[in-house]
């Protein structure tokens, strides 16, 4: 998935909502691996172009990846 429009701002809450309430483990700055409640995704953020591309990897099968970039794109319009 990607999602654009994400400020770095934007970006940096994101990766605080989701290692502050324990949801996810997550490696790199700006491209890495997110791991939580089952799911693995590996992501890249772009700064020049505000754009955030998330490619889920695993996840259980009763979690539909529509369910998950709904999730994300929540978190990052609360930001």
């Amino acid at each position: 998935m990607v999602i654009t429009g994400v400020s770095q701002p934007a970006f940096n809450s994101l990766r605080k909502q989701l290692s502050e309430a324990n949801q996810a483990v997550i490696t790199g700055m700006t491209d890495g691996t997110i791991t939580g409640h089952g799911v693995t995704a590996n992501y890249r953020y772009d700064s020049s172009t505000e754009t955030l591309t998330v490619d889920v990897i695993h996840h259980p099968f009763f979690v539909p990846v529509s369910a998950i970039e709904s999730q994300l794109r929540a978190a990052i319009q609360s930001s």
